[in-house]
């Protein structure tokens, strides 16, 4: 859905490039589904609350009805292979579907020394298993000791 939503923001100019960004990155520290999340922060800002609910319910409402209709339908026909078969492709068409944009935020990401070193510690602790939760702690903490050193050393 990123794809649809992001080229949907460009085309009605809802949000420039550096806002989609910054409602990826806010959406996946936010609880929830990166698309619900990233559709109603920009429901909020052309409309406020009532946009915000108008895109959650426009974002959930046909997949809860879509879900709901194919688990019942698949659980009758699940023993067919073909359909196994199919949903394992599915699979492995959900990657290359958002490998473009995550070049674009590495693309478009922060260029400092500051901000190469937390994006590559990030993937190699992600890389290891460590938990998300755990790995933003530590890239909060490692930005908020580097610019308070900063600001400690300009300040003198």
């Amino acid at each position: 859905m990123l794809p649809l939503i992001q080229k949907e923001m460009f085309s009605h100019k809802w949000a420039t490039e550096k806002e989609i960004l910054n409602y990826y990155a806010l959406s996946q520290v936010t609880p929830g589904i990166i698309a619900v999340n990233v559709s109603t922060f920009i429901g909020y800002k052309i409309h406020g609350f009532l946009g915000a609910l108008c895109t959650l319910l426009g974002v959930i409402t046909p997949s809860l009805i879509v879900i709901s209709l194919l688990a019942f339908s698949l659980a009758q026909v699940w023993h067919i292979q073909w359909i196994k078969n199919a949903f394992w492709g599915i699979q492995l068409m959900i990657p290359a579907l958002i490998i473009p944009i995550v070049v674009q935020m590495i693309k478009n990401g922060s260029k400092t020394k500051l901000g190469i070193f937390v994006m590559v510690f990030a993937f190699i602790l992600r890389s290891l298993g460590c938990s998300p939760i755990l790995i933003l702690i530590l890239a909060a903490l490692i930005s908020h000791l580097y610019f308070d050193f900063k600001f400690k050393k300009d300040k003198r």
